[in-house]
Order: C-alpha cells, then sequence, then structure tokens
C-alpha cells in the first residue's frame, strides 16, 4: 500500500483567500443556456480520469478515499471557525473526488477541473504559468479571441486590487504553509460536451486566469467553484445545479452527470438549504437504520453561532462524519447487527475502523438500510453508501466521528452516501432536492 499522502498531515493548514469573492460586486453577464449546461463527472479513480492508476488496489483506493475525507474534514472545519468567505477549501492536487470535464476559450481547450460545492473562486492555469505541470493542455489567453481581462475600473473590488501596470483586476490565494494560486480575474467562454448528447456554451464567465501556483495546485487544471457566493459559477449560470452519482467504486462508470443552470434536474422531495459561509447547510432532523430510530438527540445536528454545529451537504469528502453522539449511536447499531453474524478485522494503520471480514455485496445483501431523515426529505443509504470495501477480503462502515471532542463539530455528508441519488441545488429559493435514481435515465 502506497504511503500516507503529506497532505493528510497538512490539512490542518487551511487557505486563507485574499479575494472575497461574496461580498465583492465582480459582475458578470454570463449567458443562459434554456437547457442548461451538462458535462461528466469523472470521479478521480475512473478510467476516465487523467489521474487513473492502473496497479492501484482496492486498498489502495479505500485508503486514498478516507485520507481525501479527513483532509476536507480538517477543511470545513477550518473554514467554519473563520470569517464569512475568508477561508475558501481548494482541493487538493489529484485528490479530489470528481473532475469535471469542460473547454474554454475559442479555440476550446480541454479541461479538467475539480468540482467544489465549498468554495465560490473558479481558477484555472494560464499560459505563462510559473509552476503549473498539469497533464492537460494549458490554456492560453493569447489564443483566444474570446478572452477578456477584467479592468481596474471593472468594480469597486477591481480598483481596489488592480495591477496598474496592466491595467488588470487581480486575485490572490495563498495557504499558510507557502501554497497558492493568483492571478488576474477575466471573462471566457466555456464548453461542455457529452458524447451523443452534444454542446452546450456559457458565455463571458468570471474565473481567475491564474498566472502562478505554488504546491499543492501543480497537477490540476484549477477549480470549478460550486459554492453558495454570489460568483460561484453556479450563480453566474442560473443558481441552479444538479448532480446525478451512479457508483464511486466502479472505475468503468460512465453516467455520472452535472448540470448547471436551467436544465437543472430539481426533482424528488425537498428540504430547506442555508446558505452560509460559502457552504450548504441541511436540516438533519434523524437516523433511522431500517424500521428502527435511533436514539439521537436532534439538537445535535443544530447549527450554532458563531460558526459551529450544523450539517453541511459535500462534494469534496467520501466519506460520512457524525458528532460524537450520533456517531456512537449508528455504529453499535451496526456492531450489533453485523457483528452477530462476521468477525471483526483491524485494518493495518487504521485500528479505529469498525471493519469485518467477508464480501459487502454477499454478506451484506440482508443489511436494512439507513435513513437521513431531512426536514422534508430522506437520503437512503444502500450498503455501497454505509460500507466501503477496503481489500479482497474485508470491508469497513464509511462512517466516521468528526475529530473533535465537543458537540460544535460539524457533520458531513459525504459523496458516498449520494450515490444512486440525484441532488438539486436551487439557490435562489434555498431548497435542496433529492431524488434515489438510476443515473443512467436521468437526462
Amino acid at each position: 500500500m502506497e504511503p500516507a499522502s503529506p497532505f493528510v498531515h497538512d490539512a490542518k493548514l487551511f487557505l486563507v483567500i485574499l479575494v472575497f469573492l461574496s461580498t465583492t460586486n465582480i459582475t458578470s453577464s454570463a449567458a443562459t443556456s434554456p437547457r442548461g449546461f451538462v458535462t461528466e463527472l469523472i470521479h478521480h479513480d475512473s478510467i476516465l480520469s487523467p489521474f487513473y492508476n492502473a496497479s492501484a488496489t482496492v486498498a489502495d483506493r479505500a485508503t486514498r478515499a478516507r485520507e481525501r475525507s479527513v483532509a476536507r474534514l480538517s477543511y470545513l472545519k477550518a473554514s467554519m471557525s473563520g470569517t464569512p468567505d475568508s477561508v475558501r477549501g481548494i482541493m487538493f492536487p489529484g485528490e479530489g473526488v470528481f473532475l469535471v470535464s469542460m473547454y474554454i476559450g475559442n479555440p476550446p481547450v480541454h479541461q479538467f477541473m475539480y468540482m467544489d460545492t465549498g468554495s465560490s473562486l473558479t481558477w484555472l492555469h494560464c499560459f505563462p504559468c510559473i509552476g503549473c505541470t498539469t497533464t492537460t493542455p494549458i490554456y492560453d489567453p493569447s489564443r483566444s479571441s474570446t478572452y477578456y481581462p477584467l479592468p481596474c475600473d471593472h468594480d469597486p473590488y477591481c480598483a481596489a486590487n488592480c495591477d496598474t501596470q496592466r491595467n488588470e483586476c487581480t486575485y490572490g490565494a495563498v495557504y499558510a504553509d507557502g501554497a497558492s494560486s493568483s492571478g488576474n480575474f477575466a471573462t471566457e467562454d466555456l464548453m461542455f460536451y457529452i458524447e451523443n448528447e452534444g454542446e452546450t456554451f456559457a458565455s463571458d464567465i468570471i474565473f481567475g486566469c491564474a498566472r502562478a501556483v505554488n504546491e499543492p495546485y501543480r497537477d490540476i487544471s484549477g477549480i470549478m467553484g460550486l459554492g453558495n457566493g454570489e460568483r460561484s459559477l453556479a450563480n453566474q449560470v442560473g443558481t441552479k445545479f444538479s448532480y446525478c452519482i451512479g457508483s464511486l467504486d466502479d472505475p468503468n462508470y460512465a453516467h455520472n452527470r452535472l448540470v448547471l443552470g436551467n436544465g437543472a434536474v430539481l426533482v424528488g422531495r425537498s428540504t430547506p438549504l442555508d446558505l452560509d459561509m460559502g457552504h450548504y447547510f441541511l436540516s438533519l432532523v434523524g437516523i433511522s437504520v431500517g424500521n428502527e430510530q435511533l436514539p439521537i438527540n436532534r439538537r445535535v445536528f443544530r447549527r450554532r453561532w458563531p460558526g459551529t454545529g450544523g450539517v453541511i451537504i459535500d462534494a469534496g469528502a467520501e466519506w460520512i462524519y457524525l458528532v460524537r453522539d450520533a456517531y456512537v449511536q449508528l455504529r453499535s447499531t451496526v456492531e450489533r447487527i453485523v457483528g452477530s453474524y462476521l468477525a471483526r478485522v483491524t485494518i493495518r494503520n487504521h485500528p479505529a475502523w469498525l471493519c469485518y471480514r467477508g464480501s459487502a455485496s454477499i454478506d451484506l445483501e440482508d443489511f436494512p438500510p439507513v435513513t437521513f431523515h431531512f426536514d422534508g426529505a430522506n437520503l437512503v443509504l444502500g450498503v455501497t453508501s454505509m460500507f466501503q470495501v477496503v481489500t479482497s477480503t474485508s470491508f469497513c462502515m464509511a462512517v466516521d466521528k468528526a475529530n473533535g471532542q465537543t458537540p460544535d463539530d460539524i457533520n458531513i455528508i459525504g459523496m458516498l452516501a449520494q450515490q444512486h441519488h440525484n441532488i438539486g441545488y436551487d439557490i435562489s429559493r434555498r431548497m435542496l432536492y433529492i431524488r434515489q435514481t438510476n443515473c443512467e435515465r436521468v437526462n
């Protein structure tokens, strides 16, 4: 098994963004499409991913998924402790969950961007770029007929963040450990394409044109920020978006989809969204296993002020994280059911995981569904959402306890829990739509 990535140990080094996107008036005239903008979502470990490693074992992939989730949890907790919009979580290189396939400029240049629902800044490498070593072609704005750098007099933010020699509106994102992404703001045309479905275009999109990057941003094209900040890509193209996630375990699965704008699939039961600090919060009222409602006081899921507690639905984590009281109840129930017929096993380097020897697809065939009850909607987790195969002979519960020991910790609904569902965000109406479905059938 490959050694743990250094970023896990540095995850507490949170990002301080010098760009306050949600609170500044960087205006955009982005065009919308009647059917929205549709594109593929490619899992990091998919054979379609530029980061696909054919030699990676099941154990390798499981470890990386866990490390991604731990790093994300640390970031989210750090961002909650900052002032609104002063902290942003940009993904770690090669360690995001889903890549977005898109094209930028005219002529269009293919890019792979990490989807991030926890940040509102969209940026990508621009040639010339100091420190960029992405595996995809670097976008060269000088060769695009549709590139337009924002001038210093574009708005008050740009007037205060200006390269006067070039007359360009600038941005900078700096980590405590020295990692950074910096450059200028510009507008450009984006194209999204899916085979057999055609292409859709979004024009005059504001993005950060990165001219210099440092670790950990060397090997990625950039970040697609879908947070709820005013200038996130989601808000630039119509205040709605949806994604349908089929399978995270199957590297050949090719039906994960992202829809931005008017065509967003807003179906199923809805639950209120609380938009704060760039994140999407939900009102979780309880958890059940089969017909058994777990004895969890719903107060442990409530948000506290300032910046503590609550339940975040997030695209940057894979695992589920629960505060101590909720985690203990769920874990003890799983132990009682599964432990009655399967033997516990300890995974090297991860003694705290709840793991069993056996086959999840066979031995958990009769395991009851786990339901997260939100205010007005339910998220139903099957076996592949609750458990993750970690070796050829063992599997673990893909739910962990938030690291802290206080009731103020946050809860995270990661992407494993969102498998086999279409999740729709209506930012303007502050509603989230949840529908269990076969993603191959979602348009």
